[in-house]
């Protein structure tokens, strides 16, 4: 949805936005930028502050320190009507004794009563339309509760608390939906607490009590986490601790039960002789190796429980380097990993991050 030449949509950036509240910083220092037609995500867990940053956002709650602007333009004292930015906060509801497709309809803008059908369709809720909206089951009124959200006209939307208690395919819809939201010119900002929904935004923030431990891309914060909290916020995460033992062209040797090769990016600074470092090593970056293969590095692990997870299997382990999970397909022969037997891992020297 482009906005008029008056109202042009561009970027938004939040400036050291801190809010105080009963003595309790929820917010603190808080920057970040949200491209002009783009998802952005805040993945963050329960008491991060999300919603908060929204309502700030909004204009919804005041500002002890910071600014939000649009474009060059600063926005920090406009009134929420004057913003342009649409949200609406958790626990808002339709209509519960209409029809979901009237209730949906009135909600919106005059004339917008297409878009109205078109977002029932897309969520997957055609087939309920004309059911009452106090019968839907709790995921439908979640799903019908994020298309009224979608439905309003203005060219910023916030979407709280994005796909919680929806089903993977409701989840699958609305995301999908979001981004072709944001390919139409809004700029869409989701705050959620699923790593799986936050990871196919195109821009990701990542909140933690109330700060900012990282943003930048999806692939670049799940690649290259800067600590353990963000790391774990991303998805499946070991990490591992050791010292570093020698320096070596592009990498170092670390130690830990063995020794271990690990790379550097070109012209990034390494971690010093005898120090100690911490690295991030995602479960999919970890092979059970058969007999006679071999990896820059290897550790010997016995095999403590695996789960499925559909075409994969989740393999934990106790190893030289600690405890360990492994992500390994589900149809990998000649290796197919049992509770009480011991293995050999294997990972690239490329495959960890190191952090801190």
């Amino acid at each position: 949805m482009q906005g008029s030449a008056g109202s042009a949509v561009s970027g938004i950036s939040v400036r050291g936005l801190t809010v105080v509240r009963a003595k309790q910083t929820v917010l603190e220092d808080v920057s970040f930028s949200m491209p002009e037609a783009a998802l952005t995500a805040v993945l963050g867990p329960a008491g991060a502050g999300k919603t908060s940053l929204l309502a700030a956002l909004a204009g919804m709650l005041p500002l002890d320190r910071g600014a939000v602007f649009r474009g060059s333009r600063d926005i920090t004292r406009l009134p929420p009507a004057r913003r342009g930015i649409a949200w609406l906060e958790p626990g808002t509801a339709l209509a519960e004794s209409r029809p979901l497709q009237t209730a949906l309809r009135r909600f919106a803008a005059r004339g917008a009563t297409a878009r109205a059908d078109d977002m029932l369709f897309r969520l997957g809720l055609s087939a309920v339309a004309r059911q009452t909206v106090g019968l839907l089951s709790h995921g439908q009124s979640l799903a019908a509760l994020t298309a009224a959200r979608l439905i309003r006209t203005a060219d910023v939307l916030l979407v709280d608390e994005a796909g919680m208690g929806l089903d993977a395919a409701a989840a699958a819809a609305l995301t999908t939906m979001l981004r072709q939201e944001a390919a139409d010119g809004r700029i869409v900002l989701v705050a959620t607490r699923s790593a799986a929904m936050a990871l196919q935004a195109d821009h990701l923030v990542l909140l933690s009590g109330g700060r900012v431990l990282q943003a930048g891309t999806p692939a670049s914060l799940y690649a290259e986490p800067r600590d353990t909290a963000a790391a774990h916020l991303t998805g499946p995460a070991n990490i591992v601790e050791g010292h570093v033992r020698e320096l070596r062209p592009g990498g170092f040797i670390w130690a830990r039960g063995g020794r271990y090769q690990q790379s550097c990016e070109p012209g990034l600074p390494r971690p010093a002789l005898g120090s100690p470092v911490t690295l991030c090593l995602r479960p999919e970056r970890i092979t059970l190796l058969a007999y006679g293969e071999a990896a820059d590095n290897m550790a010997d692990a016995e095999i403590l429980d695996v789960r499925s997870a559909g075409a994969l299997l989740d393999v934990r382990m106790e190893s030289a380097i600690g405890p360990l999970t492994a992500a390994v397909p589900s149809w990998r022969p000649p290796v197919y990993p049992r509770a009480g037997q011991f293995t050999r891992v294997g990972w690239a020297a490329t495959a960890a991050c190191v952090m801190g």
